[in-house]
């Protein structure tokens, strides 16, 4: 599964871009969490990507068409809001009694678009087709993203009588429109959701989980990251619970 999302969704040595753009290279990790739930962590580098530098003295140099660009780009990479509704019809629409055969989306496999015709009319019935079914995507992505990406509230790991405050630094802050500081070149991007984290809506409608997209815009963030890498490279394999189980087993 992770090998056919890094070649067909990443676009890794494949004839044709990505989702976020060309793939120039990655480095991921599997993880296994203390309840044998798998996870990936993935780092990837964009083909032909300006440097977190390079970017912001473009942006203090109020380059009007590049601003304009980048927000573009990086609202397709990213965003923190429901897409097709609100929280409150999508609680109701999941909550709503079902079909015996119901199978909620988390459980279902993603239908791929229909074709639409030559010119994109959005009148004939193939185009009509294609707009219905990107409707029942975006409608399932916020099903999906009520069900397992919701930070609605704080489990018993997430605080602590030390640092009270949530771990996953939720809720989130609100931005109603991507804001750029034109002096600094900070990037401020939108957020209409405070429980939710960063998501791509394909990603989502493919791979039916939990994901958290982000961009990293600044040196403290690829620094950050670095020494995540790092981490995992160095660390034990086994964690102490894993290594318990073994012991056990063994005995």
């Amino acid at each position: 599964m992770v090998r056919a999302f890094i070649k067909h969704i990443l676009g890794h040595e494949s004839d044709s871009p990505g989702l976020f753009g060309e793939c120039e290279g990655y480095y991921g990790t599997v993880e296994e969490q203390g309840r044998l739930r798998l996870h990936l962590h993935l780092v990837l580098w964009i083909r032909n990507a300006l440097t977190p530098q390079e970017i912001r003295d473009k942006l203090e140099d109020k380059d009007g068409a590049f601003q304009k660009d980048l927000i573009a780009y990086l609202e397709s990479c990213h965003t923190g809001s429901f897409i097709a509704s609100d929280p409150v019809s999508i609680s109701e629409s999941v909550g709503a009694p079902r079909d015996d055969g119901f199978k909620d989306a988390t459980y279902a496999l993603p239908r791929p678009p229909t074709d639409r015709c030559d010119a994109s009319c959005e009148e004939c019935n193939a185009c009509k087709a294609y707009e219905e079914w990107r409707e029942s995507m975006d409608s399932e992505c916020d099903e999906i993203l009520w069900r397992v990406n919701r930070h609605a509230q704080c489990h018993a790991g997430c605080t602590s009588k030390k640092y009270p405050k949530c771990k996953s630094r939720f809720p989130r802050k609100v931005v109603q429109h991507t804001n750029i500081d034109e002096e600094t070149g900070h990037l401020e991007m939108k957020h209409g959701e405070p429980t939710l984290n960063t998501f791509n809506p394909v990603l989502t409608y493919l791979m039916r989980c939990n994901s958290d997209v982000t961009s990293l815009l600044s040196g403290t963030a690829l620094k950050a990251v670095i020494a995540y890498v790092t981490d995992y490279i160095t660390k034990n394999p086994l964690r102490t619970h894993t290594m318990f189980e073994v012991i056990r087993a063994v005995l």
